[in-house]
């Protein structure tokens, strides 16, 4: 689908299907192309007149966030994240001096938002790099939910810690969790950068609001890779919490275990030589023997477990 709005020198802003089909002098225009078809992309090149290798980066390849400039306009690349699968959905802008084209393959809320401000005028909209700045805006807002739910799910770690769950259970959620962060870091550190280069490249010749419209941004994008970072650092201590406790309940384990099987050591031994059966042990015709063994089986084990109790190896 096509659509088409444009401000007239009366300062009316008027919107038709197709740039074709405006009839009066405009002072710029914005092309929004929400899956387009074959036909409607070609006004990318038969309108405008694009570079044909422009073209293919929006219409073909999917990109990085990325910036480029040309002789006459800006090519810009942005994502979005998709809701339920945390997926970068790509938007391409081509914006010129009286010109802004938008170009996407799914259905974004950021630009209808747009569109309804300014089709009701709630904001003035002088230019078309008022629309790249608030388009972006939307964009870099809406990576706040993401993000504080994944903050929200980290700080429940904690209450998890005095509930009675498995370790195992744990530590795969705890994986999960970072493998969202890292769908988000992927999205929000390339935008961070692209941003920046943005502002500072100054190729777009922002006014001074604009270009405080443009910090604004950019600081939103640092505070949301400082949230993720920090949420990334704190599952990467919980993982390694977690993992000491059970190789801390393991050692515990081993070493009960070991500490038996040295205290049965001598008892088997005394056992093992009792048990041969040869005919020359006087021991077998004693009337106590089988009382005293028993006596000095059980001396033998309380000596070595009070040793170990006095070196606190239990």
């Amino acid at each position: 689908m096509i659509n088409t709005y444009y401000v007239n020198l009366n300062n009316e802003v008027k919107a038709v299907s197709s740039p074709y089909d405006i009839t009066e002098d405009k002072k710029w225009i914005w092309v929004d192309l929400n899956e387009p078809s074959e036909d409607e992309a070609k006004v990318l090149e038969e309108y405008f007149k694009f570079h044909p290798l422009t073209i293919d980066d929006a219409t073909v390849v999917q990109q990085r966030p990325k910036f480029k400039q040309y002789e006459d306009y800006q090519f810009i690349v942005f994502y979005a994240l998709d809701l339920k699968t945390l997926e970068s959905e790509e938007i391409d802008i081509f914006i010129g001096e009286d010109y802004i084209v938008t170009y996407h393959k799914e259905r974004f809320e950021e630009i209808d938002t747009i569109v309804r401000k300014l089709l009701n005028q709630s904001i003035q909209f002088n230019e078309p790099k008022d629309i790249l700045l608030n388009i972006l805006d939307d964009i870099v807002d809406n990576y706040f939910p993401f993000i504080y739910d994944i903050e929200d799910k980290v700080f429940n770690f904690e209450d998890r810690h005095n509930v009675d769950i498995s370790t195992k259970n744990l530590i795969d959620d705890t994986f999960d969790l970072r493998q969202e962060l890292l769908l988000i870091k992927r999205t929000v550190q390339p935008m961070k950068d692209l941003v920046y280069r943005m502002r500072e490249g100054k190729v777009l010749q922002l006014q001074e609001q604009q270009l405080l419209y443009l910090t604004h941004i950019y600081d939103h994008l640092m505070k949301q890779m400082e949230m993720v970072d920090a949420s990334r650092e704190m599952t990467s201590d919980i993982r390694d919490n977690y993992i000491s406790l059970n190789s801390f309940k393991m050692n515990n384990i081993m070493k009960i275990l070991t500490i038996y099987s040295v205290v049965f050591m001598p008892l088997t031994l005394i056992a093992g030589i009792y048990g041969m059966n040869f005919t020359n042990m006087p021991e077998l015709s004693w009337h106590y023997a089988y009382y005293v063994v028993l006596v000095i089986m059980i001396v033998i084990a309380l000596i070595m477990l009070t040793i170990f109790k006095k070196k606190k190896w239990f």
